[in-house]
């Protein structure tokens, strides 16, 4: 049996980003449809970044893939090149300790302050998730003073952790 030609779906061939290939959008978007099939996923994903090597799109769609895989070593490296891909985009520091208040406009709604924002938060989660709770903790500070208007809901996840660090003790 031969495979006939791809037929087109509006979804699958949907162009969200403007500067992503419609071959590699199309490819995370299949591997969002493999997810019982890690291998055909995994390939998908390389497929993607093989297209736009270093495209945010695809890093997200990297991290996310093995976050909820709960692969989190895979997940926290992918997240540490976001995070620097978000900064530079943003010609802010990539090393997230060395960011203040006057590298960005924390409290506007910019979608690309908000992105750095919540990728940092992905960032401190993976790292708690990772059995690294001092070190992840650190970050999601780092990002509660900086989002003044708590727009990534950072303090909600903080009041969580010590709350569960009390019940342990």
């Amino acid at each position: 049996m031969t495979a006939g030609p791809v037929r087109p779906d509006p979804w699958l061939d949907g162009q969200y980003h403007d500067d992503l290939p419609a071959a590699a959008e199309r490819a995370i978007r299949m591997a969002g449809l493999c997810w019982d099939d890690d291998a055909s996923a995994k390939h998908l994903l390389a497929e993607a970044d093989r297209l736009a090597p270093g495209h945010l799109a695809v890093l997200v769609a990297r991290y996310r893939h093995a976050f909820y895989k709960h692969r989190f070593a895979e997940a926290f490296a992918t997240a540490q090149h976001v995070l620097a891909a978000a900064a530079r985009r943003l010609n802010m520091p990539t090393d997230w300790r060395c960011v203040g208040p006057q590298d960005a406009p924390f409290a506007s709604d910019d979608p690309h302050v908000r992105f750095w924002m919540f990728v940092l938060q992905a960032y401190g989660y993976v790292l708690i998730r990772l059995g690294q709770e001092a070190e992840g903790e650190i970050a999601l500070r780092r990002l509660a003073e900086l989002d003044v208007r708590d727009q990534t809901r950072t303090r909600i996840l903080l009041q969580v952790i010590v709350a569960r660090r009390q019940a342990e003790d």
